[in-house]
């Protein structure tokens, strides 16, 4: 069973060859990486929406370097406690860009020999491409955090990192006894950056808790912190073409 559905009727969407196909035959073919794009043209509000070309190379750029791999190690850790021995766990990171996090992850699991469906959603074309022509294992689709494409009460974990989140749809997809795990920045997350980039330091950062709805409980607050020499210019280029910071800063 599918726990995919069609965004146009929400019906079980099924996979059927290189195609998705619901009961009323709306139909949805992959793309040649390996993606399927679930993203209506109604709920986008730019042509491509989402990170773009350059962001999505300078974020792979950076992170198969190794620099925030302690962060995926950390994530991996506490979800492989929670899950211990069970199989067929079903798993979305949600805003998964070009998929670094969701490949060590999937990876993780499969060392363990533990029986994991996952999926990575994200709203940028561009960085599920790279993701799926990159890691494969992994359902890669193209679609709108704020409207998932998955059935109700269907997933034992919902991962979000380094976005903002929407804890009523979570809430919505998450199985009774599911869970949400958020990761996000820090007060101090690339100070060094902030220090060049701003003539005042801005010191404020989002925190997901102040999002969270009722119906969540919290239970576990891990944090990493450590400190890091990137390597060459190049690095630097690319951590900073990869954040925020990029079309914020002032031109000098």
């Amino acid at each position: 069973m599918s726990i995919l559905k069609c965004p146009v009727c929400q019906d079980e969407l099924n996979k059927i060859e290189k195609s998705y196909r619901c009961k009323n035959n709306h139909t949805f073919d992959m793309g040649k990486q390996g993606y399927i794009n679930l993203h209506m043209s109604n709920e986008k509000r730019s042509k491509n929406p989402g990170d773009d070309k350059e962001m999505i190379i300078s974020r792979k750029n950076f992170l198969e370097k190794g620099y925030y791999k302690k962060i995926s190690e950390t994530l991996n850790e506490s979800i492989k406690k929670e899950i211990e021995n069970k199989s067929g766990i079903n798993i979305l990171d949600i805003g998964c860009g070009e998929g670094y996090y969701t490949n060590l992850l999937r990876n993780n699991l499969e060392e363990r020999s533990i029986n994991s469906h996952i999926i990575g959603i994200d709203i940028s074309k561009e960085g599920i491409i790279h993701a799926a022509r990159t890691y494969k294992g992994i359902e890669w689709i193209v679609a709108s955090g704020s409207n998932l494409p998955i059935a109700s009460e269907s997933l034992d974990y919902v991962i979000c990192m380094f976005s903002y989140i929407d804890p009523t749809e979570y809430k919505r997809v998450l199985k009774k006894g599911g869970k949400l795990i958020t990761v996000s920045t820090g007060e101090y997350h690339l100070v060094e950056i902030k220090e060049v980039v701003y003539d005042k330091l801005k010191m404020e950062y989002y925190r997901p808790t102040q999002d969270i709805v009722d119906g969540y409980s919290h239970e576990e607050l891990i944090n990493v912190k450590y400190e890091t020499e990137l390597e060459d210019d190049k690095d630097i280029k690319s951590l900073f073409d990869m954040t925020p910071y990029r079309w914020k800063s002032p031109k000098d």
